[in-house]
């Protein structure tokens, strides 16, 4: 049992870790102006950065994952900080775009180990009872990333280069590999019940469940929607209102200052109220001020439609975690998180490269729509095939 300063340890180091992988691979959306005419490639061909990302982390996830289950969290999650230094570094030496389009794959290789098994381990950790509140701290992490990682990166970029983003982020990746030395508990919190010869099978048993295969096709939607929105947005601010990428790093500002609101207050509500509850009234709410963002003129109206947006993305993100991080056994977590996750970065790769064509051919406002009908799909699908778990 641990001691309440060293869970706060524990905590404090799975923020960092989060914030690390998302900060990252989001700095890179307000610096696609200046990385497109310095590689000489369209908003379009960057957008393949991030669907290559997302399916990496995909289909790595999935062997991953029950790897997990069988030998513990923190082992991965200290190789995936290894490789998220290494791959940091590289690309920081990177001269073409088919370079940093290979070295973001193996950094999305990286994120989606560090986001399975941060979840994982908080459900290993905490009770169901009071989880929700230490996730919504945690996953916080996402949309502080927001407020301080993207205009970090693209004050960086402006000052020096964009390259020295990517040094920064080796940077911390090594000082958190060093805190989970220091912080987190010795042993490998693994289940012994599971089988390396048969890991595989474990997924067709997941989805034969149907209350499972809704949370992961849900997850498909939820985290599709969202990238949609957030990847096409740097281009259109900048296309539309001629707006630099520090200009358009302030927009991520209030945007993950409401996050970070919403994210501890939708943990503490959904342990006191239900998990479930939370996500559908967000999640549907959110698709008004998505069909709104290519109708509002730059300045309140359109920094106001983000912050509503940040809410709710805000408020689903930390309830629908929570809630699956309960759906299966402790020896089953990291397998089904891994598939949760795979599905949502192939939702994330679906939705951008969808959402990129949409942007080339029709124009911003069809990425908007793409994104509020996947929002409203997954609230259905949540509604209909899954219920709230009892703690166990």
């Amino acid at each position: 049992m641990v001691s309440v300063r060293e869970s706060a340890l524990i905590v404090a180091t799975l923020f960092g870790v989060l914030f690390l992988a998302t900060a990252d691979n989001q700095m890179l959306i307000p610096l696609l102006p200046t990385l497109g005419r310095e590689l000489g490639a369209s908003i379009g061909k960057l957008s393949w950065v991030f669907s290559i990302y997302a399916l990496s982390a995909a289909l790595f996830n999935l062997l991953l994952g029950p790897l997990s289950d069988r030998f513990g969290r923190i082992v991965f999650i200290r190789l995936g900080l290894l490789i998220f230094f290494l791959t940091a570094l590289l690309t920081y030496l990177a001269e073409t775009f088919f370079q940093l389009f290979w070295l973001r794959a193996l950094t999305g290789l990286a994120a989606g180990l560090l986001s399975t098994c941060s979840v994982s381990f908080i459900g290993d950790f905490f009770p169901y009872e009071r989880r929700g509140r230490v996730m919504g701290v945690v996953l916080s992490s996402y949309f502080a990333a927001l407020i301080l990682g993207v205009p970090m990166g693209a004050w960086i970029a402006q000052t020096w280069s964009w390259r020295n983003s990517f040094l920064l982020s080796a940077l911390t990746a090594f000082l958190l590999f060093c805190c989970s030395l220091l912080f987190f508990p010795r042993g490998s919190h693994s289940s012994s019940s599971v089988n390396l010869k048969d890991f595989l099978r474990i997924y067709p048993q997941l989805l034969s469940r149907r209350e499972l295969a809704a949370a992961v096709v849900g997850s498909f939607g939820v985290s599709g929607a969202t990238l949609a929105v957030i990847t096409f947005v740097s281009g259109y601010l900048d296309h539309t209102f001629g707006l630099r990428p520090l200009e358009i790093s302030w927009l991520f500002v209030t945007v993950g200052i409401g996050a970070v609101i919403a994210s501890p207050l939708a943990g503490w509500l959904s342990d006191r109220f239900t998990k479930r509850k939370i996500f559908l009234i967000a999640n549907t709410l959110l698709a008004i001020p998505l069909l709104m963002l290519d109708q509002l003129s730059w300045g309140i109206p359109l920094v106001a439609a983000f912050f509503l947006i940040s809410l709710c993305i805000g408020f689903r993100q930390t309830a629908l975690q929570t809630l699956q991080t309960e759906l299966v056994r402790t020896d089953q977590r990291g397998a089904f998180l891994a598939l949760r996750n795979s599905c949502s970065q192939l939702g994330i790769s679906v939705a951008v490269f969808v959402g990129g064509i949409l942007y080339s051919t029709v124009g911003y406002g069809a990425v908007t729509i793409l994104a509020a009908v996947m929002t409203l799909i997954s609230s259905g699908i949540l509604y209909r095939l899954v219920e709230e778990p009892k703690a166990k």
